[in-house]
């Protein structure tokens, strides 16, 4: 499994696993239980590959950071889960991206990043974690368009057409008045 294969949805807890498309959202299932379920359209759903977290220089794509945790706990570094207080979080943080941002990544973050950490663990492919996440930067790169294209604009009309409101009802054109003689 890779990072593009896994979302978090916004009121949910815990990772989901995309399985398929319906018309109406995605097709996950849990990662923490395998129930399956169905998202609606307005459910916020975050790909994990498109998360960054914000650095002093910049942003550091997710995939590099759970690199980095990986790293660690092959060099015998325990992994703390999420329910540490905010001074241990920010502390073991500091071993993982020793830039990272102190005014902008909360420990919450850091705290639900730790807790995926332990969800992915046993399912995603760390080898191919960053290579996938690096041709993904050469391919917005090649697709990235060389010059500017400005759109053509398009002309004014002189006809002024009345406009419904809020509440459905016709409003008057916006035609300024011509004043009486």
């Amino acid at each position: 499994m890779e990072l593009k294969d896994v979302v978090s949805v916004t009121g949910l807890p815990g990772l989901h696993k995309i399985l398929g498309q319906n018309k109406n959202g995605l097709v996950l299932e849990a990662l923490a239980d395998g129930k399956k379920f169905s998202t609606n359209l307005r459910q916020r759903v975050s790909i994990l590959s498109d998360i960054s977290m914000f650095t002093d220089e910049g942003e550091v794509k997710l995939a590099q950071v759970i690199h980095q945790i990986k790293q660690l706990e092959d060099g015998g570094t325990t992994i703390p889960n999420g329910k540490i207080d905010n001074d241990e979080a920010k502390s073991f943080m500091a071993q993982v991206l020793p830039n990272y941002d102190r005014e902008r990544v909360y420990p919450s973050d850091m705290k639900k990043l730790f807790s995926w950490y332990h969800l992915l663990k046993g399912q995603l492919d760390f080898e191919s974690l960053l290579k996938s996440d690096e041709e993904g930067a050469e391919d917005s790169k090649a697709n990235k368009p060389t010059e500017k294209v400005e759109k053509p604009k398009a002309a004014p009309t002189k006809n002024k057409v009345a406009t419904k409101t809020a509440g459905g009802a016709k409003s008057k054109p916006s035609a300024p008045r011509k004043m009486g003689s």
